[in-house]
Parts: C-alpha cells; sequence; structure tokens
C-alpha cells in the first residue's frame, strides 16, 4: 500500500481542522463577547477551549508518530476523521448557541 497518499490525506485534513480551528475560535469569541457573564457564554468558551486543547495535542502526537512511523498513516486516518467529526459538532454547538441567544435578546 502506498502510505504517502494517505499521507498526504491526513496533512489535507490537518489544514481543514486549523481553518475549522480558526473559524471557531471567532465564532465562539463573537458568542462569547455578546454572553460573558451568562452561563452560555462560559460554556461556549469552555467548549471552544478544550476542544482545541484536545485537537492540537493529539496532533502533535500523531505528527511525531508520522514522522517515526510511516505506516502509522492507516492508525491516525481515522483518528483524523473523528477530529473533523468533533470539529463540526463543535462549530454547530457554538453557532445553535449563537442563534438561540440572538432569539432570547430580540
Amino acid at each position: 500500500m502506498d502510505f504517502s497518499n494517505i499521507a498526504t490525506y491526513l496533512w489535507i485534513a490537518l489544514g481543514m481542522l486549523v481553518l475549522g480551528s480558526i473559524y471557531l475560535i471567532v465564532e465562539g469569541y463573537r458568542v462569547h463577547k455578546l454572553f460573558a457573564e451568562s452561563i452560555v457564554g462560559r460554556l461556549v468558551k469552555i467548549l471552544v477551549v478544550v476542544l482545541l486543547i484536545e485537537l492540537y495535542s493529539l496532533g502533535i502526537v500523531c505528527y511525531a508518530f508520522l514522522t517515526f512511523y510511516e505506516r502509522g498513516a492507516l492508525v491516525l486516518l481515522p483518528i483524523v476523521l473523528l477530529w473533523i467529526v468533533s470539529l463540526g459538532f463543535a462549530i454547530y454547538g457554538v453557532r445553535a448557541a449563537k442563534q438561540e441567544v440572538a432569539k432570547l435578546v430580540r
């Protein structure tokens, strides 16, 4: 099996995670800025911080694993896919919280 192709997909997924993280930080900051003193603002802040710490901690471990063991891409591919799914859920949760709070303010 050609492991360089899988590694390429992992690098593409890493780029998606970085872009998604930037979006998550921006949206999370907007929600937190609007409702910093409410439970929604605090929960959004906690969600964003914890998710990003988990994503990038595991990302560093995966990068080291790929560096030392090229066939590790087969192990890491499902993990990276789960990262993308969890990032999607976090983005969805932050956007839903922002919309919900916006409805309450009106």
